[in-house]
């Protein structure tokens, strides 16, 4: 299965050579990077973000600066709660991606993730049509970040049981999932 569209690929803010680090100040950086993709092709957006990047997918769906988003395994809010347990070195990966240089203290990084919280775009009924998936046994984003969405307008939810985060390990059901929902946004 295949989407006859444009592909424009690129890494999350705080990876990389990118100087901005996660945050924030960084959707700056997804904007422009939104309004870039408006000039190819007929200009219809459908931002797929996975993990992390499914945090910026969901902000810019929950925005409705997209046509579509879809959002695997991205954290919304309860990901950012100050109280949240990080496993498997997860608070070393966010942290460096969140610009610290040095390994943060669950009170720093909880500080300085608190702001990401996408709850105020939640409280608002302007969203895209969404695709919002995850595994149901994820240990890096609670079920509530993907299960918030449920019975929002033009938003389907899928909790992928026996599978972890960004259901990987049924990664090729996802993708037809996520393949025919884009195909059916673009035929629209």
């Amino acid at each position: 299965m295949t989407v006859g569209a444009r592909v424009l690929a690129f890494d999350i803010p705080g990876t990389g050579e990118m100087q901005v680090p996660m945050g924030p100040a960084s959707v700056e950086v997804i904007d422009g990077l939104i309004d870039a993709a408006r000039t190819l092709g007929n200009g219809t957006v459908v931002h797929l973000g996975i993990s992390m990047g499914g945090y910026f997918s969901a902000r810019s769906g929950l925005a409705g600066q997209v046509d579509g988003a879809v959002v695997l395994g991205g954290p919304v809010e309860a990901a950012f709660a100050h109280d949240r347990q990080w496993r498997f070195g997860m608070a070393d990966i966010v942290g460096n991606a969140a610009g610290f240089d040095h390994r943060p203290s669950t009170r720093e990084l909880a500080e300085r993730l608190a702001s990401m919280s996408l709850r105020p775009l939640l409280d608002r009924d302007v969203n895209a049509p969404m695709l919002v998936i995850n595994g149901a046994d994820d240990v890096h984003v609670p079920q509530l970040d993907t299960l918030v969405f449920q019975a929002r307008r033009a938003t389907q939810v899928e909790l992928v049981p026996d599978t972890g985060h960004c259901a990987v390990s049924k990664l090729d059901q996802v993708m037809t999932t996520i393949i025919g929902w884009i195909n059916q946004r673009l035929a629209d």
